[in-house]
Order: C-alpha cells, then sequence, then structure tokens
C-alpha cells in the first residue's frame, strides 16, 4: 500500500459537507477473502528511530518554568566480578517534585462541527499504510483461551457494564504484526483506560468519552500492542499524546463520541496505521467486521481481545453525520474507543469506536404495551467520523 504524505496546510482553506463520503462504498471483503490471502513478508529493515524506541525507555520530570537542567549522577557499585552495577541518581527536592510524571499534553479542545468541517480537505487519504519492513497477516494469532474475568463491585456481585451476548466471543491475542499491533491501550489522568488505534503517522483514533477533557493539567499515554504491562514493540514503543480534538456537542451524543489525538512520537510513521471509511446500510447484518481492545474482562486488560464475523445490525443517525451503528458484538469496559473495522483488499479501514451501550424500545405486536427494550452496543460513526479522522490528517501532518 503505497503511503500518503501529507503536507501541512493552511486553516480555513479547505471545506466539507456533513455528510462527505471518505472511502469506497463497495462491500468491505468477507472472511472467506480474508482467509484465502497469504502472509505478507516484511524486509525486517526496522528503522533506526524504531529501534531506538524498542531499546530504551523514558522517564519525564516536569520543573517549575525557570528551574534549568536537573543534575543526573551515574555511579558505578562494586557487587560482583562478573557484572557492572550502575546507580541512577536523579533529583527528588523542591526543585523537582514531580520526579518521573507524565509528559503533559498541550491542547483537548472540542470544537464546533463547522469550524472542523471548513478546516478539512475534502481530497485527504483515507488509506492506511503499511510499512515495508514489517509483516502483515489478515487474521491475529489467538491465545488458546479467551481469559475471561468477570469484573465484581465492591460488595463482590457480578456485574456486566455494557453488554455481553450469549456466551463471551473475545479473545486475547499476542501479535505484533500490522495491522494488529496498531491498537493499543490508553492510560489518562483522570485515572480510567481505554483503546484506540493508529490511523496516521502521529495520529490514534479513540473515543471522545476516553479522552479527560476536564482535566487541568491533562496526559493521556498511548501503548501499542500492549501485552502484560509493555509494548510487543519493544520497552520504549509508546508515545504520550501532545493534543486532542473532539466535536463540542453541548452535550453527551453517543454518534459523535470520537476523538483524534495527536502524539508526541511519530509512531504511525514506524508501525503504519490504518485507514477509515465511511458506512453504507447495505452492510449489515453481514459478518465483515472485527474489534479489538483492552477491556478488563479479558486478561485484566493486560492483553488485546479480539471478536471478528461481527455484524451491524442498525443505524441511528445524529445531526452533521454522526452515526450510532448497532451491535451485538460482545463489549464491556475498556473496550471503549478501540477499532471497528474491515477490509477492503489489502486495506484494513475502521468504520468507527466503540462507544457504549444503549436500550431500544422495540414494539412488539399490537397492542405495543406488550413492546420490550431491547439491549445492543453502539459504534460512534458515520461521516462525521471520517470527516474528524480527515481533519486529523489534514492539521497534524508529520
Amino acid at each position: 500500500m503505497a503511503k500518503s504524505k501529507n503536507q501541512p496546510k493552511e486553516q480555513n482553506s479547505f471545506g466539507i459537507s456533513p455528510l462527505h463520503f471518505f472511502g469506497e462504498r463497495k462491500k468491505p471483503d468477507s472472511v472467506e477473502k480474508l482467509l484465502d490471502r497469504k502472509f505478507i513478508h516484511g524486509d525486517r529493515n526496522i528503522p533506526p528511530e524504531l529501534y531506538k524506541l524498542m531499546t530504551t525507555s523514558s522517564v519525564y520530570l516536569s520543573t517549575g518554568k525557570n528551574a534549568g537542567k536537573p543534575n543526573i549522577n551515574i555511579k558505578e557499585l562494586k557487587t560482583s566480578e562478573s557484572h557492572a552495577t550502575w546507580k541512577i541518581e536523579l533529583p527528588n527536592n523542591n526543585q523537582f517534585p514531580n520526579l518521573g510524571s507524565a509528559l503533559l499534553g498541550k491542547t483537548a479542545i472540542r470544537e464546533k462541527v463547522e469550524i472542523l468541517r471548513s478546516q478539512t480537505d475534502p481530497k485527504a487519504s483515507f488509506a492506511s499504510y503499511r510499512p515495508s519492513w514489517i509483516d502483515g497477516t489478515f487474521s491475529p494469532k489467538i491465545m488458546t483461551q479467551n481469559h475471561f474475568h468477570k469484573m465484581k463491585r465492591f460488595n463482590k456481585r457480578a456485574i456486566d457494564p455494557l453488554y455481553v451476548f450469549g456466551s463471551d466471543d473475545r479473545w486475547a491475542f499476542r501479535d505484533s504484526s500490522w495491522p494488529w499491533g496498531l491498537v493499543g491501550k490508553v492510560y489518562t489522568s483522570s485515572g480510567w483506560t481505554g483503546s484506540a488505534a493508529l490511523i496516521g503517522d502521529r495520529l490514534i483514533a479513540t473515543a471522545g468519552h476516553v479522552v479527560p477533557w476536564h482535566d487541568n493539567p491533562w496526559w493521556m499515554r498511548f501503548v501499542p500492542a500492549f501485552y502484560d504491562g509493555v509494548s510487543l514493540h519493544g520497552i520504549g514503543v509508546e508515545s504520550y499524546i501532545s493534543d486532542a480534538k473532539g466535536y463540542d456537542v453541548d452535550g453527551s451524543v453517543t454518534g459523535y463520541d470520537w476523538a483524534v489525538c495527536r502524539l508526541y512520537e511519530p509512531l504511525g510513521s514506524y508501525l503504519g496505521y490504518f485507514g477509515y471509511n465511511g458506512y453504507s446500510d447495505d452492510w449489515e447484518n453481514d459478518p465483515y467486521w472485527s474489534i479489538i481492545g483492552y477491556p478488563s474482562a479479558i486478561a485484566g486488560a493486560q492483553r488485546p481481545s479480539f471478536q471478528g464475523s461481527i455484524t451491524s445490525d442498525d443505524t441511528d443517525g445524529d445531526s452533521n453525520g454522526g452515526l450510532e451503528i448497532e451491535t451485538k458484538a460482545d463489549l464491556t469496559p475498556g473496550n471503549s474507543g478501540g477499532p471497528m473495522f474491515g477490509w477492503w483488499d489489502d486495506d484494513p479501514r475502521l468504520i468507527g469506536v466503540v462507544s457504549g451501550q444503549e436500550e431500544e424500545w422495540s414494539p412488539g405486536f399490537w397492542p405495543w404495551e406488550w413492546a420490550d427494550t431491547e439491549l445492543t452496543n453502539v459504534i460512534a460513526g458515520g461521516s462525521g467520523f471520517t470527516n474528524m479522522m480527515a481533519w486529523g490528517r489534514t492539521n497534524w501532518p508529520l
């Protein structure tokens, strides 16, 4: 897949309609087509910048504005004839009170829909990107057990937030190949965690409610291919987030529950990224879709979970392109922000991110007093979602 390089653009020089369709309107590939595809061999020539991240980790020190450069001492200790031991002394006093703190974000803004649309290039690329060095596969390496873990309340009673329909069909997996290693775990300054996926050189897509909009200061940390505490790509392959952008809709509207975030590190340049695609009702009830995320119900959110052959069952439209895509996929907290995606040839594209759950009134036979509510999980997608992702590629290039 050829890579489309984004160039810096002047703001307000573009403009798209609320229903602008990024992507292709043809049906995505069936499961049978994916199973027939062959393994893609990378050339294994890892970029030097990525190799450095793979083999080093960083510690951040937040200081006062005029504190100056911290004094760090490294001493060798005589502990063994066969090993060298080094003591690293970091300052920890009133001058540097926040040793080891997070790398703080710069801006987290929910903007008016009309303003963001006016700043979006209608020709922004919607395609995915696979670097030549990395292997590509069309199904992940799942674990032999799905590691289901029932969450408990403080009073020890079991809970089922979001909805699991029948048996839990999610499976933990261990795979850093493309595109499975593009999904990661998100940590936030508010204390909650979620999921996200790379969709550009420095961009991730996640749910709007994952972003700690009201924290000041705030931070978010993204770890792609997170597995048992670190990235499968290497110990330092992660990034804090510098900026976040979402829609200001004056309240909680599920169809608008997305955000695009900019990373300090250009992880997408090294690892690749997903594309994104608009949604058509013609695709309902066919098992085109997959979802990846980090729910605490699977391996305690320490390993990614996968569910494939998912159908979209119905949609509810919001204004300005917001779309609630309803599904019976099994989802619980921690899945929030994770991608729902399909394949167009060799091109994996997001159609939305995991948002939440809802109960819909479902009329029965007359009289309607016999009607009941129907449980469903919701993916936030539609043209509003792809417009938001295109805004990121237009305004936050490498």
